[in-house]
């Protein structure tokens, strides 16, 4: 017995007594606390070595060794038992400290017994968690066998020890070893409770559903990476799933295939239907109150439980950050009693227990300061997936809001946009700023309540140390909270005064970028600018005003900890009969320091939240505003719903070709927005069709009903379209109609056309027809069976696509009725020249096509569908007379007619009108005529016999010889050099397209130093210097006041009894007095260092937009032609918004933050020379983690800025073409498209923000342990080296304080860095290439006199790289002369006249104008002395004198001669105000042809001595044409003329004519000797209609 007594010895210590002469009686066992914790060992042990053995031979010698996976099929009780495991572990601890503490603290030998068993418990614990981690991952519900095996065993063994604790009567709920067992015993019962139903449900089967074992539907996508949902809870709170994304962003830079995709939870349709769910709902609840649908509200209906979630867990981690401040104290007291010894009286009173009770063990240092890591880590894994929920929350409701303004965007009436109530830069902000507010603000939302109830409670702690002196000093806040309100109702107006000249701002940049061809040409480009700058200055200025209220805030913010406690330490040691000790002070101030953060984020929420209730409400405004009727029986928009299951095709889908072959590289699945019904979940009922939708899918958005409800009755069965006393306007509150009294039936099957002057209402009753114009009286109804519409507009709109995708439009490929129509529309020969064929990109708004070419593509477009109905508004005005002759031939009568068609043809080629079945005139806005051509013969033979005689001056243009057919093919040789270069086109057009619309730039790797010297630059490096300068001096200022209050408080810790009360008086005011002065200088360098970094920071982004504008608009054409304009304005709108109000925010956290952790770090190592030792491994894990961390970071910023770029494009795009859109009724596909694009976009940002998830738990953990090394560094000092105890706790102070800056650090550097890649896109438009505008000659200002042009040995390009389009070009137009230009489409015709404004490249050769070489004279001066009409009229917002005359240089007399001789008087004087008179966006409110009227009217106006005509009466009635025929003739009598045309009628009085074909001179000689040359191109148009 002797040596079973010596083995024991070791593990039982004191009691080895109790195993002489042992037996198996109560006494030997059960009362025996060795034997009991040696039963208690040997179950935990016996776990141990089993679990191991079988996770070994299972994991190595089996076929699962080779299993891998990301995702994890969680058991029932998943989440429940991982908690109940957390409580576990921290119950295993304490109970191991508790163990470790009795033996330590008690008289005796050690007794291993007392830790040695909770050690093995604390390991089995771990072990459980591995083990039961691979039965799940294994897929091995049998192996929970072991476990309730494991349960049942140590459950035993608990109720053995708490048997033994009633003996040795240490059962009171102070006695710590009492509770952590009672506690174990509950932990055991539950897990045993989860381990039954677990075999119940996964072994035995008993009782469960069995649609529980169906592999959910996104795990069968193949690329599934946002495994979040498919992840143990562990995993899921520490983000460890993200892991293989930063081993792969280590290793190279991520491009948009390595994301994979996303469950379908996240998937943007599914997101939209759940909002749309919510906000029929409060649709319903608004719609009875009279009110506006409440967007809040939706979003709380939508996502409340969540919310509820999110704040739960933020709160929890409120309560965890109070333990640190608290635990200072207990450290403190504890330094106190090891460095004076006052602990020694009090050994024998602790020693009365057997056990370390629950006061003792919480007031050991060492204790409380892995109490304290402990918490500081619960702190982060509770705040960070509260904020993942919330973020997720957020991005959800933006996506939906995004859509939703989408949606909206299809369905606006006309007028909302024309008539600018609603401008595209509006409406682009409602996309990008408005939903991006909307977000941000959801993330921080929390904090409105949280940071309160945070400062509450700091309060009542403070209380409980200070007393009634932290009242006191806690009345700061009655005054700095009203304060606080009051500078955030300021900051609400400022920011919706940032925002309207944001959006006056925007309005303008689109405007300026939508015309810059033609401000180009006229040289305004400079004055546009200057608008802009006017308006950016105002929008800076308000800027500085919000910047300045901002820096008041944080003023506020970071004074009033200050002055708290200098009030409240001043009170307390004015009123407190006990001095103001160690332990107080640094607990009180650690308290005061935990208010710094939350009112940090205080202000910043309420910025946030004021964006967002601007936001919100304008929304909330654009979302009932105005939309289109339906009044018209055909199928209505809202039965086009989300839930169709058909896909985007190939044919149908116009995503730019990289983008298109990453999202084929993903899933369909991800991005679909419907379920399949096969794997249909619960959470996924929202996209059933059972799910009744709402907003714009079901009913109408708008609070006002439509004024005129559809007619039920029916058209004869001969009628298409019956309007019956229609009358029409554009603008809903003016009753004044446009159109009036019209009556029309449209027939079935036949041709109708509609004629009349410029501005008489052609147009207008097209768009009557589609819905477009609001109606004041009478109804349009469709034939209910046979009521679909294509729609060719009078201004193409094209996609950038693909030109076969262009025509298709979403419909099926038939090859042979595609090749029949190419034909009829003499498309074949522009394709075979196209380098990728007809897969050829076509750019943004075909660009890269004449305006001939892409009216055929429209109308081939509209041929190609199968409507019934085709309405064509004017495409035969851009067509020269072969080409329209053929599409009508062709295109219109053998293709259309025969398929029993019905067209609708808006004219003025009356050459063409003995084909109309119908014809119908109109003359200010009514129908003056119709019926067919003899109707209108006998009716108006006057009217007839003005036909008759236009026809007859027209007949020598109608036909062109064959001759000219023959150059057609060699012509076409131009488009395809506008789209490729020639060494390019063998190896593209092998390839299925080709692209003109290059892939968005984007850089690899960190961001380049110099983007950041650029914004220094920016800043001013002077200025910026200062800045830091006082930031340093803030932080140090700071730090001394806490020395001071280091020396204040252990000089009470060392009062002394003898000194006398005015002694006492004067050593109070020394220290007081010197924290005040201390104080005061560090608020005064905090106010002065906030204001000087606010408006130094804001200044410096008015500098880099300013720059960013100048450049941009010294760009030359190319580069607008090759660059989408929504990819332009991004960086005008969300770039520029980022620089704007986040940047400079951003960089001044990262400088305050920065110098604040390298302060704390600083003192700590003054304070505690070993805190350095043991830092050093902590700081490398941090460098490396922050590493880690910031390559993937990076990528994934700059994946989601590349990938939202198309979102604006697209939604830019679809906004030029609504009335295309929705003539065809295709906003169902266009707007899955768009969900596509923002789903792509998502995909990108969510795995942005799981990064910063991810790095925010380890910076925590990294914080948490320099908590740890700091605490046990500072006890260890002071037990060995004597450290003071105010020292100690000054350490620890600044140790939290590094623990709640450094995640915030990391993120503001990760922030930093990807809010500089903005600057890195706005600066590489900032250096990109300019125009070349200086001079090295300034010409007189009579310059040109003659205007006498000559061109010698001139070739032509678009770009270095392309193949020229003008080869060796010699002519001489003398002074004053009229030349005819002409030639089939793209011989070159326009590229000539370019040339002349220098806005292609001229790369050999010279252009002499009156004996001058244009390239030396400086550019602006060029092209302000030289006067075009361009093919394209382009007007801009503004009042008609502002469009006529932008410089203001002319009076009114010569505008209103102008607009006379442009036929245009008339129609200026009918309105209100005339010559001031606002023309809406694009000039939407004027007809196309009166558009080309105010161009003309403005060349004249310029008065310049060369005036070039590209087609400028293309769309122009021909009764009008010729009376501006013989105008021009007298107006610009001493002009040099060189007229483009394509009616060879217009250019037969020139004195010159100029013949182009294939960018080379084929005639150029008078009229007369051109004629004699009978066998010549000129003479064969001629003759051949004679």
């Amino acid at each position: 017995m002797a040596s079973e007594d010596e083995s024991l010895q070791w593990f039982c210590g004191a009691n080895l007594t109790d195993f002489i002469d042992f037996k198996w009686d109560v006494d030997r066992t059960l009362h025996n606390s060795c034997f009991v914790n040696l039963v208690d060992a040997c179950v935990h042990l016996f776990f141990l070595v089993v679990a191991s053995v079988v996770l070994v031979v299972i994991g190595c010698c089996t076929s699962l060794r080779h299993f891998k996976s990301r995702t994890l099929l969680v058991y029932p009780g998943h989440d429940l038992r991982h908690v109940i495991f957390i409580v576990a572990f921290i119950v295993l601890l304490a109970w191991v400290g508790e163990g470790i503490l009795t033996d330590v603290t008690r008289s005796g030998p050690t007794r291993p017994h007392l830790y040695i068993p909770p050690s093995l418990a604390l390991l089995s614990c771990i072990l459980f968690a591995i083990y039961y981690h691979y039965a799940e991952y294994w897929r091995r519900p049998t192996l929970v066998w072991l476990l309730i095996l494991y349960w049942v065993l140590a459950l035993g063994s608990k109720i053995l020890v708490l048997i033994n604790l009633v003996h040795d009567e240490a059962t009171g709920v102070d006695i710590l070893r009492f509770d952590v067992t009672v506690l174990l015993i509950i932990v055991y019962c539950f897990f045993f409770a989860i381990e039954v139903n677990l075999i119940r449900k996964k072994v035995l089967r008993c009782c469960c559903n069995e649609s529980e074992d169906e592999v959910p539907g996104d795990l069968l996508k193949t690329n599934l990476t946002f495994t979040h949902n498919y992840s143990s809870l562990f995993t899921r709170m520490t983000f460890n799933w993200l892991n293989w994304l930063f081993a792969l962003g280590y290793k190279r830079p991520l491009e948009m295939d390595d994301l994979g995709s996303m469950s379908d939870e996240h998937s943007a349709g599914y997101q939209y239907k759940r909002f749309l769910e919510a906000y029929g709902k409060e649709r319903e609840r608004a719609a009875k109150k009279n009110v506006i649908p409440s967007l809040f509200r939706t979003q709380c209906t939508a996502y409340r439980r969540s919310h509820v979630h999110s704040g739960a867990l933020q709160l929890m981690s409120v309560f965890f950050g109070l333990v640190g401040p608290l635990g200072i104290g207990v450290i403190i007291t504890y330094a106190t009693e090891v460095y004076y010894g006052t602990n020694d009286d009090e050994d024998d009173d602790i020693d009365i227990s057997r056990y370390v009770t629950v006061y003792e063990f919480f007031r050991n240092g060492f204790v409380m300061v892995v109490v304290i890591f402990l918490a500081v880590v619960f702190k982060s894994l509770t705040f960070q997936y509260g904020v993942y929920v919330m973020m997720i929350n957020s991005v959800h409701f933006r996506t939906s809001l995004q859509c939703h303004v989408y949606e909206k965007s299809l369905r606006l009436a006309s007028w909302t946009i024309t008539g600018g109530e609603r401008t595209m830069g509006q409406i682009t902000n409602h996309m990008s700023v408005d939903a991006l507010s909307v977000h941000l603000f959801y993330v921080y939302a929390h904090h409105l309540w949280l940071v309160p109830t945070q400062v509450v409670l700091l309060l009542f702690l403070l209380y409980s140390k200070l007393g009634y002196a932290a009242l006191i000093g806690a009345s700061v806040f009655l005054i700095t909270t009203p304060l606080q309100m009051m500078v955030g109702t300021a900051m609400s107006k400022a920011q919706r005064q940032v925002l309207k000249h944001a959006d006056e701002r925007l309005k303008k940049c689109n405007e300026l970028l939508q015309g810059i061809k033609l401000l180009k040409l006229y040289g305004w480009e400079e004055l546009f600018c200057a608008a802009i700058e006017a308006v950016r200055k105002l929008e800076v200025r308000k800027m500085l005003n919000f910047g300045g209220l901002m820096a008041v805030t944080l003023i506020i913010t970071m004074a009033t900890p200050v002055v708290m406690t200098l009030i409240s330490f001043s009170v307390y040691s004015a009123v407190s009969p006990t001095p103001l000790t160690p332990d107080v002070t640094f607990s009180a101030l650690a308290l005061f320091q935990q208010l710094v953060i939350p009112l940090m984020i205080l202000p910043m929420t309420i910025g946030y939240t004021v964006n967002a209730v601007v936001s919100l409400s304008r929304l909330q405004r654009f979302f009932v505003a105005s939309e289109v009727e339906e009044n018209d029986g055909r199928t209505p928009f809202r039965s086009v719903d989300i839930d169709s299951t058909a896909e985007i095709s190939a044919q149908e889908d116009s995503i730019d070709s990289v983008e298109k072959a990453k999202l084929n590289s993903i899933d369909q699945e991800d991005f679909d927005l419907t379920d399949d019904e096969d794997n249909a979940t619960d959470k996924t009922k929202l996209l059933s069709n059972e799910v009744k939708a709402y907003g714009s899918f079901e009913q109408e958005t708008s609070l006002v009903d439509n004024r005129h409800a559809p007619s039920t009755a029916n058209v004869f069965d001969d009628v298409a379209i019956m309007i019956r006393n229609g009358s029409y306007t554009w603008d809903m509150t003016n009753h004044v109609p446009v159109l009036s009294d019209i009556n029309l039936d449209i027939p079935v099957g036949k041709l109708t056309m509609i004629v009349g002057l410029v501005g008489s209402g052609k147009s207008s009753l097209l768009s009557a027809l589609l819905g477009e114009m609001t109606t004041v009286s009478g109804t349009v109804q469709f034939n209910r069976k046979k009521s679909t519409v294509a729609y060719g507009a009078q201004k193409a709109w094209l996609q950038n696509a693909s030109l076969r995708n262009n025509i298709l439009f979403g419909e099926p490929y038939d090859h042979s009725r595609y090749q029949e129509i190419i034909n009829a529309c003499a498309l074949q020969p522009d394709i075979d020249y196209l380098p990728g064929g007809d897969k050829t990109e076509i750019g943004e708004k075909g660009i890269n096509l004449s305006g001939g070419q892409k009216q055929r593509v429209s109308i081939a477009r509209a041929m190609y569908s199968k409507a019934d109905i085709i309405m064509l508004d004017d495409p035969l005005s851009a067509l020269d007379v072969h080409v329209g002759g053929q599409v009508m031939e062709e295109g219109i009568k053998r293709f259309l007619l025969q398929e029993e068609r019905t067209v609708i043809l808006v004219t003025h080629q009356l050459q063409h009108i003995q084909n109309a079945d119908k014809v119908v005139v109109m003359e200010g806005g009514k129908i003056i005529r119709q019926g067919d051509l003899n109707d209108i013969a006998t009716n108006d033979p006057e009217l007839y016999a003005s036909w008759q005689r236009t026809l007859t001056v027209l007949s020598e243009s109608e036909q062109e010889s064959e001759s000219e057919a023959e150059t057609a093919d060699v012509e076409r040789l131009n488009l395809m050099r506008q789209i490729s270069a020639k060494k390019e086109v063998e190896d593209i057009a092998m390839k299925a397209g080709a692209k003109i619309i290059a892939e968005e730039e984007r850089e690899r790797g960190s961001v380049s130093w110099r983007v950041y010297m650029l914004y220094v630059k920016a800043v001013k490096l002077p200025l910026f210097v200062i800045g830091l300068l006082l930031m340093i001096s803030k932080v140090t200022a700071q730090t001394i006041t806490n020395f001071w209050l280091s020396r204040w408080s252990e000089s009470g810790a060392n009062v002394s009894s003898n000194l006398s009360k005015e002694e006492i008086d004067d050593d109070l005011n020394y220290w007081i007095s010197g924290y005040a002065a201390l104080s005061v200088i560090y608020i005064f360098l905090l106010a002065v260092c906030s204001t000087w970094v606010v408006v130094t920071l804001i200044l410096a982004a008015k500098r880099i937009y300013k720059a960013l504008l100048r450049n941009v608009i010294h760009l030359p054409l190319r580069f607008f032609d090759t660059t989408p304009v929504g990819r332009i304005l991004n960086r005008f709108s969300n770039d520029t918004q980022i620089i704007d109000m986040r940047l400079w925010q951003t960089v001044q956290n990262l400088l305050d933050v920065t110098i604040a952790v390298l302060a704390a770090i600083i003192v700590n190592a003054v304070v505690t020379p070993l805190f350095l030792l043991l830092f050093i491994p902590v700081f490398i894990g941090y460098v490396f983690i922050q590493n880690y961390y910031i390559n993937t970071s990076r990528e994934l910023q700059r994946l989601d800025s590349v990938t939202k770029s198309p979102i604006f494009a697209h939604f830019s795009e679809s906004l030029g073409g609504l009335s295309t859109i929705r003539g065809y009724r295709v906003q169902q596909r266009f707007r899955r498209r768009l969900v596509h694009k923002i789903g792509y976009n998502n995909l990108a940002y969510i795995f942005l923000q799981m990064t910063n998830r991810w790095i925010a738990v380890r910076l925590d953990v990294c914080g948490s342990l320099i908590v740890l090394v700091s605490g046990m560094a500072t006890l260890i000092t002071s037990a060995v080296g004597g450290l003071e105890p105010s020292l100690v706790g000054l350490a620890l102070s600044y140790a939290l304080q590094i623990s709640g800056f450094l995640n915030f650090l990391i993120r503001q550097i990760a922030d930093c860095e990807m809010q500089m890649n903005t600057v890195e896109r706005v600066s590489y438009y900032t250096n990109c290439e300019n125009e070349t505008y200086e001079g090295t000659l300034n010409p007189p200002l009579e310059w040109p006199v003659d205007g006498d042009i000559r061109y010698q040995d001139v070739c032509v390009r678009y770009a270095a790289d392309l193949d020229p389009v003008l080869t060796d070009i010699t002519l001489k137009f003398k002074a004053g002369e009229k030349v005819g230009i002409c030639g089939r489409t793209g011989s070159g015709k326009s590229s000539l006249a370019l040339s002349l404004f220098r806005i292609i490249d001229t790369y050999k050769g010279r252009i002499f104008i009156d004996g001058i070489d244009i390239s030396h004279v400086p550019l602006l001066t060029l092209r302000k002395r030289l006067a075009i009409i361009p093919q394209d009229p382009i007007l801009f917002t503004g009042t008609i004198r502002f469009n006529l005359d932008p410089e203001g240089s002319k009076d009114d007399m010569q505008l209103w001669e102008a607009l006379e001789i442009a036929q245009l008087k008339s129609t200026v004087m009918e309105l209100d105000q005339q010559l001031g008179s606002e023309i809406s966006e694009g000039g939407e409110n004027f007809s196309v042809g009166q558009r080309q009227l105010f161009c003309l009217a403005r060349a004249f106006l310029r008065k310049a001595r060369i005036l070039v005509m590209d087609e400028a009466t293309a769309s122009i009635d021909m009764k009008t044409d010729d009376i501006l025929q013989n105008v021009v003739a007298t107006a610009f009598h001493d002009m040099t003329v060189l007229t483009i045309a394509h009616r060879v009628s217009t250019i037969l009085d020139s004195d010159t004519i100029l013949v182009l074909s294939e960018g080379e001179v084929v005639e150029y000689d008078t009229p007369v000797n051109l004629l004699k040359n009978e066998d010549g191109i000129f003479a064969s148009l001629v003759k051949g209609n004679k």
